[in-house]
């Protein structure tokens, strides 16, 4: 079995800054080489400075444009928790009264004076500025020398292990609004969140065809009551880079153009489904710009038509390998994630429309040593800030489906950097206020999510964003398909069978180190977390089966590629595919199913307080036993090769009755599960 290494989601991570004046001191002589890296200073502004910790100073970084968010303090950040929580509360009068994002900037967002003011100034300063209607962050660009006076920071050059990449070179001292930034995120550059997905091991076929998971979780069942995903939109916060939905790309497949189309070609899928890709772009720019700001931009641009990985330019590229290309112009190959979820979603909702958001910036260099105005470029899983607030701010997808995380601790300091609130838990409130279900994959790394690649943290340890409390944490199962779909033995747990089996990847799952347990986990029967706990449930992530994922489809990128990806990367999008066929059912009867408010009434925001009075109590007439596969058998703790006659497990949690730490409240099953919630 081969893992996909991880690769940055986000270019801020780990740390705390300072505020005040002046500028941030920089070690050494500019352009100097060698030096132990600066000390990170406590403080006020989280800028992901804790991951320069143990790395060596390199020298000056001599850049042409330098872009990142800066998130802002928001007028009500309580009040928008507060709401976050009664909106989806099925027991609160506010249950369901969805707000658009301009309502929420005005409500809780940052007051218009301070977000006005900073526009201004840091337009004066010469720096361009996307805007946002929730008025949660800025995106801002410019010269970096500006960059680095508005905000009191030097950039400079670290290498750490095989990395070298981008920071400041100490705590942010911005001299203006110092009080006003709660965080910086794209700071810094140091590899930390990543997918979760794993490629398969079975060599045999391709995986599991989509008509053999349909049968075998009844999507089939929704299918013939008429649930197919009709008028839903599904968000996927892309990795890399996708065909389908890209108009610049052409190609004589006869099954058209894209991946999604020569899967569902293959697989003799129908639907009226689209595929749209979003760009998240300058769209958002404020009005009225100075004229000097006509031709400018934050960065952001349309990204490049996918190339085949196998032109000169793509030699020794592979994304999920973390291997950059130097030029995304030149070469811009498919990542495998970014295909495993979009198929997922459009082959088992295959009459719902994928909108699959995605940002490009060809002028910053994050994680290589760069040349003034050149560098690799951030594409996809280094943007997912970007690609998330252009979502919550275009407020058409009714679902989102994420596929990466990191570990909490490599978290924390940024995305939620006062325990349980920052950026991250925010950005995830404001979603669901909009009435957005979000699914999660739990992870891969079994209960020590603090491990990376090749080295295993002994440490119990969850991931993050499937701990967030406004998401559905999917963790993974293994089981057991023949080929007609149907399931012959029991599904499992992803990960170890028993104790002396190797295994290197498992279904996440775990405690939270730092979000409280919410009310819908409080009294569940099982529950041994008094923190937020993951997963909430399960479906598919058996590497030894795998799903089938079509890659390079079209002749121009090397011809159609069938391959099995297992992983809680598989799961998720299932699940976002599985809860399209609820929303549907909801929005064609909305009398047993209720009604909200606003633009969507259909949707149901944050689906954990669904799923778990159906564990506790049922609902509308339907059992726990009608609805979910409660998973008995399994674990999920790591197993490596040990230097004794058997492997040693590491810690980890054990499937059984009811609710546990592995698969959580079990696997749902799609045509119950629509009797459960909406009651028809």
């Amino acid at each position: 079995m081969t893992r996909l290494r991880a690769v940055a989601v986000s270019l801020a991570l780990l740390a705390a800054g300072c505020s005040g004046g002046g500028r941030a001191p920089l070690p050494g002589a500019a352009g100097s080489g060698g030096g132990t890296a600066p000390q990170t200073v406590a403080g006020s502004i989280p800028y992901g400075g804790d991951a320069v910790a143990g790395a060596t100073y390199v020298g000056r970084a001599n850049l042409a444009t330098v872009g990142l968010d800066v998130h802002v303090a928001l007028a009500n950040q309580t009040g928008l928790d507060q709401y976050a929580r009664a909106a989806n509360d099925p027991g609160s009068p506010l249950y369901r009264r969805w707000l658009t994002p301009q309502q929420l900037g005005q409500q809780f967002g940052a007051p218009l004076a301070d977000y006005n003011a900073m526009l201004q100034a840091y337009l004066a300063a010469g720096i361009t500025v996307k805007t946002y209607p929730q008025r949660t962050m800025f995106r801002i660009s410019g010269p970096q020398a500006a960059v680095e006076n508005a905000l009191g920071i030097r950039f400079a050059l670290y290498r750490k292990g095989s990395q070298t990449f981008i920071a400041p070179s100490g705590a942010p001292h911005p001299p203006q609004f110092a009080a006003k930034i709660t965080a910086l995120t794209g700071a810094v550059g140091y590899v930390s969140r990543g997918r979760n997905e794993v490629r398969a091991s079975n060599f045999f076929n391709a995986g599991y065809a989509p008509q053999q998971i349909a049968s075998a979780f009844d999507y089939v069942g929704a299918y013939a009551a008429g649930y197919t995903g009709k008028g839903i939109a599904v968000g996927v916060i892309g990795t890399g880079p996708i065909t389908d939905g890209d108009p610049r790309f052409t190609c004589s497949n006869a099954s058209g153009c894209g991946d999604v189309a020569d899967y569902k070609h293959v697989y003799g899928i129908g639907g009226s489904g689209t595929v749209a890709q979003v760009f998240a772009t300058d769209a958002n720019l404020p009005p009225n710009l100075p004229p000097s700001f006509e031709e400018s931009s934050t960065g952001l641009a349309s990204p490049p038509p996918v190339t085949s990985p196998l032109i000169s330019a793509c030699a020794g590229v592979d994304p999920s390998q973390g291997e950059y290309p130097t030029d995304y112009t030149q070469c811009n190959p498919e990542d495998g994630e970014a295909q495993l979820d979009t198929e997922q979603v459009a082959s088992l909702a295959y009459d719902a429309n994928v909108l699959f958001y995605i940002a490009y910036n060809p002028n910053e260099c994050a994680q290589v040593t760069c040349a003034p105005g050149s560098g690799s470029g951030q594409l996809g899983i280094q943007l997912t800030d970007d690609e998330i607030q252009q979502a919550i701010a275009d407020d058409q997808a009714d679902i989102l489906s994420l596929s990466f995380g990191a570990s909490e601790a490599s978290s924390q300091s940024v995305y939620f950097p006062s325990g349980s609130s920052g950026p991250g838990p925010t950005e995830f409130a404001m979603a669901a206020a909009e009435g957005m279900a979000i699914f999660v994959s739990s992870g891969d790394f079994g209960a020590q999510g603090c491990t990376a690649g090749s080295t295993v943290d002994p440490e119990l340890c969850v991931s993050y964003p499937a701990t967030d409390p406004s998401v559905v944490s999917v963790g993974g199962v293994n089981a057991p398909i023949d080929q007609s779909g149907t399931l012959i033995g029991p599904l499992t747990a992803w990960g170890t069978q028993t104790g002396s089996e190797v295994d290197e990847s498992a279904t996440g799952g775990g405690c939270s180190a730092d979000f409280p347990l919410p009310t819908f986990e409080a009294g569940v029967p099982g529950e041994t977390c008094t923190t937020r706990s993951q997963p909430d449930l399960a479906l598919l992530a058996d590497v030894n089966t795998g799903v089938a994922t079509d890659i390079d489809a079209a002749p121009s990128l090397g011809g159609r590629i069938l391959t099995p990806f297992g992983g809680t990367s598989v799961a998720a999008p299932q699940m976002a595919a599985l809860w399209a066929l609820v929303l549907q059912a909801c929005k064609q009867n909305p009398g047993p199913c209720g009604a909200g408010s606003g633009a969507y009434p259909y949707r149901l925001g944050n689906p954990n307080p669904l799923f778990y009075k159906i564990y506790t109590s049922g609902s509308k007439g339907v059992s726990y036993n009608s609805v979910f596969s409660d998973v008995q058998y399994g674990a999920n703790t790591l197993v490596s090769p040990g230097p004794g006659p058997s492997p040693t497990p590491g810690p980890g949690y054990t499937a059984a009755p009811g609710y546990d730490l592995t698969t959580g409240l079990g696997v749902p099953f799609a045509r119950n599960l629509i009797k459960a919630v909406v009651g028809v």
